[in-house]
């Protein structure tokens, strides 16, 4: 029973340039941070030492940076909340905001005559959980939060997600998904 009161959905950022620059960059500074490691422990003859730190204090700083490069989004819905986490590199999850759904005044594809609506909301808080904005089930909601701060949440939705958002907050355009 309690699986029918909730929906989770985890989405990967599309390959994109800038991201694959990210990647790659922090890849570089992993080869040069061993690099000069071994080059120091060269010149100061502590070779023995330093080898035996390098692959350490590689795999050390691999752990706590990696998860920066390496994000994924997912959204839950659960008893009428919308919960959004920012999970990096599979393992270090952080919660990004909770949306209750009664507060989202329109959910819409992001598509044809919706895209208007969108743009002229005027947001002060945007919030992407997309793959990409040309994925083709990209949805917006608009929402007020309790301290009148106006938002916009772009996701990818599917159709389990869409029957929960319509349970919860009948008042939204939704329409067929793809999932």
């Amino acid at each position: 029973m309690e699986e029918q009161n909730i929906c989770e959905y985890v989405v990967s950022p599309a390959k994109q340039p800038a991201w694959r620059l990210k990647r790659l960059l922090a890849i570089v500074g992993y080869v040069v941070y061993a690099l000069t490691f071994f080059f120091v422990g060269m010149t100061l003859r502590l070779f023995v030492p330093i080898m035996a730190l390098i692959p350490l204090t590689t795999w050390i700083l691999v752990w706590f940076t990696w998860p920066l490069v390496s994000i994924e989004y997912e959204y839950s819905i659960v008893s009428g909340n919308m919960i959004l986490c920012r999970i990096g590199a599979g393992r270090v999850r952080r919660r990004v905001a909770e949306i209750h759904i009664k507060d989202m005044h329109a959910i819409a594809p992001y598509d044809g005559d919706y895209i208007k609506a969108a743009e002229q909301y005027a947001p002060e808080q945007t919030i992407d959980f997309t793959s990409s904005m040309q994925s083709p089930d990209v949805y917006y909601a608009l929402y007020e939060t309790d301290k009148g701060r106006r938002g916009i949440l772009y996701f990818e939705a599917t159709t389990r997600a869409l029957k929960m958002l319509r349970y919860y907050n009948s008042g939204t355009v939704i329409t067929a998904v793809r999932y």
